[in-house]
């Protein structure tokens, strides 16, 4: 079982954190934890995929290959089945709203095919697509979309914007550093922060997003300015991982708290 787990561990915060606020903020129904055991058999379903595709090595590959199908099959049909019947519960006029995390999920797994799932827009699809299930399962629950959407946007801004902040620290040394790419990195990253706070701010002083949504997107927001502004050295990547799982932990408190 160990050998299917994803390898990589900041992946496990981004299918928790959305969840666990989703559900704290609209409640539970049928559909919504239908649609989480889909998020959740897609997840395991990554690590058997990559050893089929190759991306684990061609020993691996070559050890592993048959029970990687087995378990990969596995669980694309829980997925599909949950996903499946999570539209079926679903309101007809909230259907739409699989749409959300279903785009940026293609987009993910296109990218994982053509060995691109480290590339910028592969991670930001990644980041997208856990942040944005939280809309159809709060809609599930008979929740607003603004709600919806008042919880998956904090997390889609962390999760974007901590990715490229951690490209930063590693782009400054990675093959002797690329000066060009970490300073592009890092001005995406500040912009990124600066057009996302202007966005909630204007739609928040429209009506169209509550109050909250700005709140529980600054300590996403800070920690990644301060993070790209001053990146830590490489050997520290893992006290770093363990400081963004705390400021998920404190977005998902504030979410949960404030809608």
């Amino acid at each position: 079982m160990r050998a299917w787990l994803p390898k990589e561990h900041g992946a496990y915060g981004q299918v928790a954190f959305p969840l666990v606020a989703a559900f704290g903020v609209a409640g539970m129904s049928t559909a919504g934890a239908l649609l989480s055991v889909a998020v959740i058999a897609g997840f395991l379903a990554h690590e058997p995929a990559a050893i089929v595709l190759g991306q684990r090595g061609a020993r691996v590959k070559r050890e592993l290959v048959t029970p990687a199908w087995t378990w990969l099959a596995f669980c694309l049909a829980i997925g599909m089945a949950a996903g499946l019947a999570a539209a079926f519960r679903l309101d007809p006029a909230a259907r739409w709203s699989l749409a959300v995390p279903a785009i940026p999920a293609s987009v993910l797994i296109i990218a994982m095919v053509n060995g691109r799932e480290k590339s910028w827009f592969g991670e930001a699809a990644a980041a997208l697509a856990f942040a944005g299930i939280c809309v159809p399962i709060a809609l599930a629950a008979g929740a607003s979309t603004s709600v919806g959407l008042a919880i998956a946007i904090p997390f889609a801004l962390l999760f974007t914007t901590t990715t490229l902040a951690v490209r930063v620290v590693i782009l400054r040394v990675r093959g002797g550093g690329d000066l060009r790419a970490t300073a592009a990195t890092r001005r995406a990253t500040f912009i990124v922060s600066v057009v996302a706070t202007a966005l909630i701010g204007a739609f928040t002083v429209a009506g169209s997003l509550p109050g909250p949504v700005l709140l529980g997107s600054a300590p996403g927001l800070l920690t990644v300015a301060i993070v790209a502004a001053r990146p830590p050295a490489p050997m520290k990547l893992r006290t770093l991982g363990w400081s963004l799982v705390a400021v998920s932990t404190l977005t998902t408190v504030i979410v949960t708290a404030t809608l």
